[in-house]
Order: structure tokens, then sequence, then C-alpha cells
């Protein structure tokens, strides 16, 4: 009786170990314990099993943890983008006035160049927030919305690099009014590009595609 029931006690806890690991192996298999496969390259540099932030050993493999975390950063990502896009209209508003101004310039100029280094800092800011976010749960493989709005973020993001170096061309010394109305008409056409790639990259989020 006594060897029946140490029997039936390792056959249940054989039973129960096989079970566990069961489990352990469709949780590691579920997307929520797996990274995708497909990252983009900046996440798979700070985010894959061999990633920068990996060997730190801060940031182990922990997908519901990071999936919070993604959400709370690209939330924030799209209040400052947003905040962003409003302080570039006003400061090219500030713009197209300083072409005409006389007696206002030097105020104007002064409010046009505050205004640039907070939309600055606020896009930098912003993009740090999106593109050192964990991975997504998974990347679709097709062309959608999101990877629109990524193709969209290569351009104003050299925009914004680009715009402080320009506007010193503008401000700075110039041999004839021809040079300098050459750097303001590069400038514009940049700061225009920049502006209108960044509005169409916040609108293509919402298409249902």
């Amino acid at each position: 009786m006594k060897n029946k029931t140490i029997l039936i006690f390792l056959l249940l806890l054989v039973g129960s170990i096989t079970q566990a690991q069961d489990v352990l192996i469709k949780e590691l298999n579920n997307p929520l314990y797996t990274l995708p496969d497909n990252m983009p390259l900046q996440t798979k540099l700070l985010w894959a099993e061999n990633g920068l932030l990996r060997k730190t050993n801060l940031f182990q493999v922990d997908r519901p943890r990071e999936l919070e975390l993604r959400t709370k950063m690209l939330q924030l990502h799209q209040k400052l983008a947003l905040g962003t896009l409003g302080l570039m209209f006003a400061q090219g508003y500030l713009g197209f006035q300083l072409q005409d101004a006389t007696t206002n310039y030097m105020e104007l100029s002064d409010r046009h160049a505050a205004l640039g280094k907070v939309a600055f800092g606020s896009y930098l800011t912003s993009a740090m927030l999106s593109y050192t976010a964990p991975p997504a749960l998974r990347y679709n493989r097709k062309i959608d919305s999101i990877r629109i709005h990524r193709w969209l973020s290569i351009i104003h993001f050299t925009g914004m690099l680009a715009l402080p170096y320009l506007g010193e061309k503008v401000s700075g010394p110039h041999d004839s009014i021809k040079s300098r109305d050459r750097a303001l008409y590069i400038h514009r056409g940049i700061a225009v590009t920049t502006i209108s790639t960044m509005a169409l990259s916040a609108l293509i989020i919402f298409l249902p595609f």
C-alpha cells in the first residue's frame, strides 16, 4: 500500500512538471513573450536579444512590461510631436512676417529664433521617445500607415537637423542681396517641406490601413 502511494505521488509529480513545462513552452511561443523578427534597425540595435539595452542587464526580455512602457513612450511622443508642430507653424508665420519687417525686424527675429530653439528641443525629445521605444508586439511586413509614418520621419528629421544651420546662413553676412535671397529661398523651402511632412506624418497615423 505504501509503495502504491509513493508511485501515485511520483506519477502526479512527473505529470505536474510536464504540464508546467508545456505552459512555459506555450508562454515562450506566445507573441507576448517573444521578440518580433522584423524590428526596425534602431529598435533591433537597442532591444534585440543582444541589443545595447539588453547588455546593461536593466532590460531583460519582459514583453508585457515592455509593451506597457512602449505605450507610455509613444503617447508622450505624440503629444510632444503635436506641440512641436504647433511651434513650427508659429515660427513659420513669424518667418514670413520677417520678410516685410522694418522697424520691428529685430524683435521678430528674436522671437523667431527663440521659437526655433524650443521647437528643436521638443522635436528631438519626441524623436528620442519614438526611436528608443521597446519593440511592438508585431510589425506588419506590408506597407501600412505606420511604415509610411516612419518613412516620412526620415524626411522631417533631416529637415529639422538642417534648419538651424540654414537659419544661420540667412542671418549671417552676405556679399550681395542675391546671395541672401538664395539662402532665404533654401531655408524657406526646407522649412515648408519639414512642416508639411510632419503634418502628413501625424495625419497618416489615423488612416485605416
